[in-house]
């Protein structure tokens, strides 16, 4: 046996070869030829020209977020937003300290919620303020968020940190505006795990047995890697149906927010696929989360978004320009989060702040 830890694993990946192989393409296994058509149909493998129309002002919200956990069990949350666009900057930070008594979930709950809402509220916050006719892009999903807004609840969480709960009304206020002052909200995932596009395909089939491929892998196995977009999908109850989702959509009355259009795009060859999601109001569209259920819709409906998200793409790297800047600018370093941020805590709290033992070695 090969005395490094390369040598160990450069071993180990030899002798499973073939099965690391095997798991990789796994997806590429379940795709059967009739899904194989059924996809490809709906994949269209030439952008739209795009017009040379005068370009409207856009602006950018990304987030990031660290947590320490301390040696007394308590974890300390810190999370920052940020806006950036024509003659704008303004970022947002806030901090949260939980017990060691709330459950692991619901910490990690605890957190996306946080984020997301210092996001949206900065997006709500200046919808009001950015110039009519303006886009504004959002780093991560919409619809995949919203069935999620159950009101969070917890040991140790007080009422006044639901977060859920506050990122739903800042939802609402944002929808709202964007209808109002005709704002283009685009927002844009770089990664995607559900499984959505693909259910919904295979419903569209008749199938009883649904496969469990997600969009992603589903979209890279068949697509080679080309340049093209899906066929957007108009969603409504479709993912509000089940388990705690359910309060969200019928005693929340989410049902009466605009339904999502949601779609694939690859802006270049080779390039990851990004997920697209817009309010369909902001298409011109009427339809509400509750008076639909999931369905395909015309190509033709996400034409504008398709162009200009194509204007603002700078590259592998850089899959849309603003957003790119946005995030660099916001990122939270370990270091930033270890070195500044919690002496900063312990300062004004007039407290010690130890970091717990299995993190502090990798920090002093």
């Amino acid at each position: 046996m090969s005395g490094t830890f390369i040598g160990q694993l450069n071993d180990a990946i030899t002798k499973k070869r073939d099965f690391l192989k095997a798991n990789l393409h796994q997806s590429g296994k379940q795709i059967d030829a009739e899904l194989r058509q059924a996809v490809l149909q709906q994949w269209h493998s030439a952008l739209p020209d795009a017009p040379n129309a005068a370009k409207r002002q856009a602006y950018a919200i990304d987030g990031s977020r660290r947590r320490a956990n301390l040696a007394n069990g308590s974890t300390v949350f810190v999370a920052q937003a940020l806006i950036m666009g024509d003659k704008l900057s303004e970022p947002i930070t806030d901090l949260e300290i939980l017990p060691g008594t709330v459950p692991a979930e619901t910490m990690d709950r605890f957190a996306d919620l946080m984020l997301r809402s210092l996001e949206i509220g900065l997006a709500r916050e200046f919808a009001e303020q950015i110039p009519e006719g303006s886009i504004l892009y959002l780093d991560g999903a919409i619809y995949g968020m919203l069935p999620q807004l159950y009101p969070l609840r917890g040991t140790d969480i007080p009422e006044d940190r639901d977060y859920a709960s506050m990122l739903l009304e800042s939802y609402r206020r944002l929808f709202k505006l964007c209808a109002e002052r005709n704002l283009l909200l685009v927002s844009i995932s770089k990664t995607n795990r559900q499984a959505l596009f693909s259910k919904i395909i295979q419903r569209n089939l008749g199938r009883s047995e649904i496969v469990e491929i997600t969009d992603s892998a589903l979209l890279d196995e068949l697509t080679e890697r080309k340049v093209g977009y899906s066929t957007p999908l108009l969603l409504g109850r479709y993912s509000f149906e089940q388990g705690k989702s359910s309060v969200v959509i019928q005693d929340l009355n989410v049902q009466e927010e605009p339904a999502i259009v949601s779609f694939f795009i690859r802006l270049d060859d080779m390039d990851d696929v990004l997920k697209v999601e817009v309010p369909a109001s902001c298409l011109g569209r009427r339809e509400r989360i509750g008076h639909v259920d999931a369905e395909l819709i015309e190509a033709e409906a996400i034409r504008p978004v398709i162009q200009l998200l194509a204007s603002d793409y700078g590259g592998l790297q850089v899959y849309n320009a603003l957003l790119y800047v946005t995030d660099l600018e916001v990122r939270l370093s370990k270091e930033k989060m270890y070195n500044i941020y919690l002496p900063m805590v312990a300062e004004v709290l007039g407290e010690e702040l130890r970091i717990d033992r299995s993190e502090r070695r990798f920090v002093e």
